[in-house]
């Protein structure tokens, strides 16, 4: 019997060691994965505040969910809408989204203005842009709905 005790510690102190080693590495991860998004979230703001339209959506999808970034309404319209603006489909769907559901304190939801951007973004053809609209017609008096199609139709993008 008591040989088995000096065995059941060795195996007690490995497994030990086991998920003292495997904390370390999901330690290490989690650190290297957050100094890799810095660098990407620096080079990111720099290219969108060079006017890249691209690099203004992902920097806003990243402030809208805290990839990368510390989660951040005002910002994550700020940069869809600067995208959006240029004309960028999937930037103008996901300001339709942001509307739709309003987003922390201060960005309202506001259904005009989520129709309008969705249905630019379906203009342009995005399938799940068109499905969106359909579903925000029917909150949303046909008197805004005419608006906002009209808006869409004088729509010119920045670029």
């Amino acid at each position: 019997m008591n040989a088995m005790k000096p065995r059941k510690q060795k195996m007690k102190k490995h497994l030990i060691w086991s998920y003292r080693n495997l904390l370390l590495v999901f330690i290490s991860v989690a650190v290297l994965t957050q100094s890799v998004w810095g660098l990407e979230a620096a080079q990111v703001m720099n290219e969108a505040a060079q006017g890249d339209e691209n690099a203004a959506y992902f920097l806003g999808v990243m402030y809208k969910t805290g990839s990368g970034v510390s989660p951040d309404c005002d910002k994550a319209l700020k940069w869809t809408e600067m995208a959006a603006l240029q004309g960028h489909t999937l930037a103008q769907s996901h300001l339709g989204m942001i509307y739709s559901k309003g987003c922390g304190e201060k960005v309202t939801r506001n259904l005009f203005d989520a129709y309008y951007w969705t249905a630019l973004a379906a203009k342009q053809g995005l399938q799940f842009a068109r499905e969106n609209l359909k579903k925000l017609e029917g909150q949303l008096h046909p008197y805004l709905i005419t608006e906002a199609q009209q808006k869409v139709e004088d729509f010119k993008p920045n670029k």
